[in-house]
């Protein structure tokens, strides 16, 4: 009698050791879902940023931005902190990191793209960072004249269209002729 007691005691213990091992199973396997569904969402907004760069700098490139429309408010996604943005000679740029400001974001130029049927935002800021010598190689440039000098902006986007807890920033810096 005592030896079936037993055999019950152990076949308990076995089954509850196998129960625990099987929940723990299925936990990992629910975790390691959950890694991998974060992993493409971060993979996917960051192919969104790169697609947002590409039409941040198509909208540089098409669009007629006169100095005065830069400021240190960001305004319409276009900032600017240093002093004599209109003039090549004696422009400075500042030192303002506006991509780190919440706020701003909530004036950025905006992109919508779609990646893998998954309709997103990417957002832009452009900040002029002073202007650059047309032709590197070339004669240096005239201050007073607008023509020996390229626009040099950089360009931070901001996307985080797919996942509630992924946002991927990127930057760049742009050269625009005149």
């Amino acid at each position: 009698m005592k030896e079936q007691g037993s055999i019950l005691l152990v076949s308990l213990v076995l089954l509850t050791i196998l129960t625990i091992a099987g929940v723990s199973s299925i936990r990992l396997s629910g975790l390691q879902e959950k890694m991998i569904a974060s992993y493409h969402n971060e993979q996917l907004n960051f192919r969104v940023a790169e697609v947002g760069v590409l039409e941040a700098e198509n909208y540089v490139t098409d669009t007629f931005i006169s100095s005065n429309a830069f400021s240190a408010a960001c305004t319409n996604g276009l900032c600017f902190s240093g002093s004599g943005a209109g003039d090549p000679g004696a422009c400075v740029p500042g030192t303002d990191k506006p991509w780190e400001d919440e706020a701003v974001w909530n004036k950025a130029r905006t992109a919508n793209i779609e990646l893998e049927d998954h309709p997103s935002v990417a957002k832009f800021i452009v900040e002029l960072r002073c202007y650059l010598p047309r032709e590197i190689d070339g004669p240096d440039p005239d201050p007073l004249n607008l023509t020996d000098w390229a626009t040099y902006y950089r360009i931070t986007v901001l996307a985080a269209g797919i996942g509630s807890r992924s946002r991927v920033m990127l930057q760049t810096t742009y050269k625009k002729n005149q």
